[in-house]
């Protein structure tokens, strides 16, 4: 099968981009395809961890279901570190801290490539 890149720049309060983004990796896992999320910009808030809460649906919490069900989901160091967000605290178990630089590695490395925001 094939491989997906998606990369978000949206924050959790622009949802629609977050849930579209769900949506749209979970349906690409089921088909067996290999799914990259990477978050730049403001699209890094959508990591924090506690933003996962346990009686809500949250951008977090989704992005949450992603890393369990196998998707590579990926943070821009500097666009957290210019947030003022702790990578190796703040976010979510299994998200890997990466750069520009390896963005533009996946982008060659991967099938399709899809941006939301």
């Amino acid at each position: 099968m094939g491989k997906l890149l998606i990369i978000l720049f949206s924050p959790p309060m622009q949802s629609q981009d977050t849930d579209t983004v769900f949506e749209f990796a979970k349906a690409a896992m089921e088909e067996g395809h290999e799914v990259t999320v990477f978050c730049d910009t403001d699209a890094t808030y959508n990591l924090m961890a506690n933003q996962i809460l346990p009686d809500q649906i949250t951008p977090a919490s989704k992005i949450d279901q992603l890393i369990k069900a196998g998707v590579h989901v990926l943070v821009c160091r500097e666009s957290a570190r210019l947030r003022g967000i702790d990578v190796q605290k703040n976010l979510i178990e299994g998200v890997v801290e990466s750069s520009l630089g390896r963005l533009a590695e996946l982008m060659e490395k991967h099938d399709r490539i899809i941006a939301f925001g």
